[in-house]
């Protein structure tokens, strides 16, 4: 009898042990280092169009960085635009802190809930983000002595916009291998847009309603802070 019986425990023991190895490889392969290029498919239907793409660095299990570089233009799909032309670049900097699972290799933890730890992986990062860009459109633009009103007219002007946010993230395995992933990110922040108009005649500026909510270029003619809220959904490719 006592023979079987240690044979029970040492069975025992080694099935805890091969659950625990499994699960430790498990661990090893949703939160080692990794490199990516990626995608973000919701910006093709941002009010400007952005077409580009980014690159991310796990460095450590802990800690990401990265960049996203996009050209942007006017929207071709949209049937009203104050906009004429519009062309330019948006550059994107992330520093991306990972929260890790609380993994526990217990030996009545289903494998189900220990895959499901270890497909998703949240994080909160701060972003930064620089869009120089040139544009056209029609505004009404006065001055004041002598006073006079340039109505509908046709400016061109170059414009940069820089923001910085607090955002929040969650990245999905997609493929088994983890190769393929998918992430999501929001957040808030604040941004400030500056314009610099280039054929407007001396002595005129743009037709502002007092109070803020009138009649403002497409661009916003002052560098004023406003709120902003990053969203984005990318489509991701591990290369190591």
């Amino acid at each position: 009898m006592k023979p079987y019986i240690f044979l029970f425990f040492l069975l025992l023991f080694f099935r805890a042990n091969a659950q625990q190895v499994r699960f430790k490889m498990d661990e090893d392969r949703f939160t080692e280092t990794e490199k990516y290029f990626s995608f973000n498919p919701l910006a093709l239907a941002e009010p400007q169009i952005a077409i580009g793409a980014g690159f991310g660095n796990r460095f450590s299990k802990r800690s990401e960085y990265f960049a996203e570089l996009s050209y942007v233009a006017k929207q071709p799909f949209y049937k009203y635009t104050a906009h004429k032309s519009l062309h330019g670049i948006r550059f994107i900097a992330q520093y991306r802190y990972h929260f890790l699972q609380q993994w526990r290799p217990l030996i009545n933890l289903g494998e189900s809930r220990r895959r499901r730890h270890a497909r998703h992986n949240p994080f909160v990062g701060l972003e930064f983000r620089v869009k120089p860009f040139n544009f056209s459109a029609n505004s009404t633009f006065v001055r004041d002595s002598p006073a006079d009103t340039l109505t509908d007219f046709l400016y061109r002007a170059k414009a940069v916009s820089l923001g910085g946010a607090l955002i929040f993230g969650e990245t999905y395995h997609l493929s088994s291998d983890g190769k393929w992933k998918l992430e999501f990110t929001m957040g808030i922040g604040g941004k400030v847009k500056i314009v610099d108009y280039k054929n407007i005649p001396d002595g005129y500026k743009p037709f502002l309603l007092k109070g803020g909510w009138g009649l403002t270029p497409p661009g916003a003619a002052e560098a004023i802070g406003l709120p902003y809220f990053p969203c984005a959904l990318r489509l991701r490719y591990v290369i190591d």
